[in-house]
């Protein structure tokens, strides 16, 4: 079973840190940040559920901050019958649905999970490093979950507060071995689906783990399609999007492929791209059990940027969700250039806190403005057009 997040108390001094910080990333990366380490012994794991365990307790966010955090009208956008902001969490970073209602009021959707359909401890600790100078995080977890049935109660709450915000639920139907993998991926995800389905507006099926080799044996055209038509069949006024890996430029025509099916078949489109495996000898840690780890943050950014504009040329109306290491403006401005309606981020976030979101966006806003566009809608349009003629630049 999955350990209890810890049960962390601030003074009022440092709730006022805390409540400073979503002001100021800044501020959250040169004070706040160091505050939790420290609390925590310097395990990063430990800090990160600390922090889902104090957005929980304290509602921080609150619903009183949400006009704070209000993104401009320019960058709504329409997704699946939905308008929303385009601005979201990535899966990993409220891996139980424990802080829905405190990042509902920050971001324009969320993705909870991986969600699995039984409780798993993962791997044992220690298994996430971190790599300050250069802004990553590794991880070997091994899919920690709560089971579906928790983060089910989750959702029930949340959806009795008449929040809006949309939530896409990133699931997994979980092989622990490679004897019938298929066969057991399939089961369990028509149990994710039929028991989310009534509580979430779409989902990210994630069969894209760099640490899980049983995982590897779905990712194939014939996989994707059946799973596509289990998602359509369960889940039919749902988002259904696949999440990839950082693959290589050499990959392009097989993970291209694999997408192409998963459309064909009744999905709508993609998520790009999940963490990067690394050997064991790369990762910044005193000591590592495991012969690699994922790894994300900065350096992901020229697989997301290509994986993004391979997948629009392919796919000109495919929904794409980006993600990878986006930490500024800029950045994310040529993600939604190169193809993406959406992005979505974790490690930043651990790194700067949940205020960088508004960098973002008035990032966005602004080079919006001085490449002439009204809105994200109107660039989201023209990018389209650019793919659907060849000319994506």
């Amino acid at each position: 079973m999955p350990r209890e997040e810890p049960d962390v108390r601030l003074t009022l001094g440092e709730k006022m840190m805390l409540f400073r910080s979503l002001f100021s990333p800044e501020f959250f990366k040169t004070s706040v940040r160091p505050l939790l380490f420290d609390k925590a012994g310097g395990d990063p794991e430990l800090v990160h559920e600390m922090v889902v365990g104090l957005l929980d307790r304290y509602r921080l966010p609150s619903k009183t901050l949400s006009a704070f955090f209000r993104a401009p009208k320019q960058l709504m956008i329409d997704v699946n019958g939905q308008t929303l902001v385009p601005f979201g969490t990535s899966g990993g970073l409220d891996k139980n649905g424990d802080a829905l209602e405190s990042l509902s009021h920050v971001f324009g959707f969320m993705e909870p999970g991986t969600i699995l359909v039984d409780p798993r401890a993962g791997n044992d600790r220690p298994r996430v490093a971190v790599d300050e100078k250069n802004l990553d995080v590794y991880n070997a977890l091994g899919f920690p979950s709560k089971g579906v049935d928790y983060v089910l109660s989750k959702l029930m709450q949340y959806r009795k507060s008449n929040n809006k915000t949309p939530v896409y639920a990133n699931v997994c139907g979980l092989p622990i071995s490679e004897e019938n993998a298929i066969d057991v991926a399939m089961d369990q995800m028509k149990i994710l689906l039929t028991k989310l389905s009534p509580y979430v507006d779409g989902f990210v099926w994630n069969p894209a783990s760099p640490n899980t080799s049983a995982l590897k044996l779905l990712r194939n055209a014939e996989v994707f399609r059946g799973t596509a038509e289990l998602m359509k069949d369960c889940a039919p006024e749902k988002l259904r999007l696949v999440k990839l890996w950082p693959y290589e430029p050499e990959e392009n025509t097989f993970a291209v492929n694999l997408v192409k099916s998963f459309v064909e078949a009744g999905g709508h489109g993609t998520v790009v791209v999940n963490t990067k495996p690394f050997p064991k000898n790369d990762i910044p840690a005193a000591s590592w059990g495991y012969p690699t780890g994922g790894r994300s943050g900065k350096f992901l950014k020229d697989y997301r940027l290509r994986a993004t504009k391979e997948m629009r040329l392919a796919l000109p109306d495919a929904v794409i969700v980006s993600c990878g290491g986006i930490y500024d403006g800029d950045d994310a401005y040529e993600t939604f250039k190169a193809g993406a309606n959406m992005i979505e981020g974790y490690t930043p976030y651990i790194f700067y806190g949940l205020g960088l979101v508004r960098e973002l966006e008035r990032g966005v806003v602004s080079r919006l403005r001085e490449d002439g566009f009204k809105s994200l809608g109107e660039l989201e349009a023209a990018v389209r057009d650019a793919a659907e003629k060849g000319t994506l630049q």
